[in-house]
C-alpha cells in the first residue's frame, strides 16, 4: 500500500482541485475573520479568536463532500483503479490508500483555515478566551469528525462508478444531515415553558404565568435526539464550531465508530464491485 499512497500523495501535490480547494479554506479563514471583526466595530461585540477558529468544522463536511468524489471520481473515468487491480495492488490497498488520502487532504484544508485564523484573526480579534483544555478537546475531535466525513464521503466515491453520481449522492447527502442537525438542535434548545405576556388595564405589558412548552423533550425522546445530535458528524460540527459540549469523549467515539462502519461496509462492497 505504500506505493498506493504515494502515486496518490503526488497526484494530490500535482492536484488543481486540491490546491483550489485549500486556498479556499484559507480564504474562508479570512473571510470568516473580516465580517467577525466588521461586526466588532459596527455593533461593538466582544470578539475573540475562538469565535472564528472552529468555524471550519461546519463546512468541511460540504468542502469534502465536493472534493473526495471529484478527485477519486478521475480514476474511474481514466481507468486508473482498473490498472491498479491488473498490476497486482489489492483492492483492499486501493480502498485504504484512498481512504488515507482523503483524510490527510482534508487535514491540509483544516490547518489552512486554522493557520488564515491565527495570521488574520489573532490580530484583529484578539487571542482565545476559551480554556486551553477546551480547545484542545475541540482540535482533537475535529480530527476525527473528519475521519468520519472522509469515510462517508469515500464509501460512496469509491463504489460508485460515475464521478457525477457521487458527488450529487454527497453534497445531497451533507445538506439533508445539515437540515436534519438543525431541526434536532432546534428541538433540543427549545425552552421548557414559554413566556405569556397580556396588556393590563393601564396598558402596560406584563408578564403571564409561564406555560409549559409541549415541543420541550423529556425522558427518552430527548435521550434518543440528544445521541442522534451526537452521532451525526454535523451534529458534531455545529458542536465544535459553537465550543458547546460536554462529553468529547463520546463525541470522538461515536465518529470513530461512524468511520469504522462506513470503511468496513465500503471494503467489503468495493472488494465485490465490478471494475470492467
Amino acid at each position: 500500500m505504500t506505493k498506493l499512497l504515494s502515486a496518490n500523495l503526488l497526484r494530490l501535490k500535482k492536484s488543481v482541485l486540491f490546491w483550489g480547494t485549500l486556498a479556499l479554506s484559507f480564504g474562508f479563514g479570512v473571510l470568516m475573520c473580516a465580517i467577525r471583526f466588521r461586526e466588532h466595530l459596527a455593533y461593538h461585540f466582544e470578539v475573540s479568536l475562538n469565535s472564528v477558529f472552529f468555524g471550519f468544522a461546519m463546512v468541511v463536511g460540504v468542502v469534502m463532500a465536493a472534493f473526495i468524489p471529484l478527485f477519486f471520481g478521475t480514476e474511474y473515468s481514466d481507468g486508473a483503479i482498473r490498472n491498479k487491480v491488473a498490476v497486482g495492488h489489492s483492492r483492499l490497498s486501493i480502498y485504504f490508500a484512498g481512504l488515507i488520502t482523503g483524510f490527510a487532504a482534508s487535514l491540509l484544508c483544516m490547518a489552512g483555515y486554522m493557520l488564515s485564523c491565527l495570521a488574520v484573526g489573532a490580530p484583529l480579534l484578539g487571542w482565545f478566551t476559551k480554556p486551553a483544555s477546551l480547545l484542545l478537546w475541540a482540535i482533537a475531535g475535529s480530527v476525527v469528525m473528519l475521519a468520519a466525513f472522509c469515510a462517508i464521503f469515500t464509501f460512496v466515491a469509491m463504489n460508485c462508478s460515475r464521478k457525477a453520481t457521487s458527488v450529487v449522492i454527497c453534497l445531497l447527502g451533507v445538506f439533508v444531515l445539515l437540515i436534519v442537525t438543525v431541526v434536532i438542535d432546534g428541538r433540543l434548545n427549545a425552552p421548557e415553558f414559554i413566556q405569556g405576556y397580556e396588556m393590563s388595564f393601564n396598558g402596560q405589558v406584563v408578564d403571564t404565568v409561564p406555560e409549559p412548552n409541549p415541543r420541550y423533550l423529556r425522558g427518552t425522546e430527548r435521550a434518543v435526539y440528544q445521541f442522534l445530535y451526537d452521532l451525526l458528524p454535523t451534529g458534531q460540527s455545529l458542536q465544535y464550531t459553537m465550543l458547546n459540549f460536554t462529553e468529547p469523549g463520546k463525541l470522538m467515539g461515536l465518529s470513530g465508530l461512524v468511520c469504522a462502519v462506513f470503511t468496513g461496509a465500503g471494503a467489503a462492497l468495493f472488494r465485490r464491485k465490478d471494475l470492467k
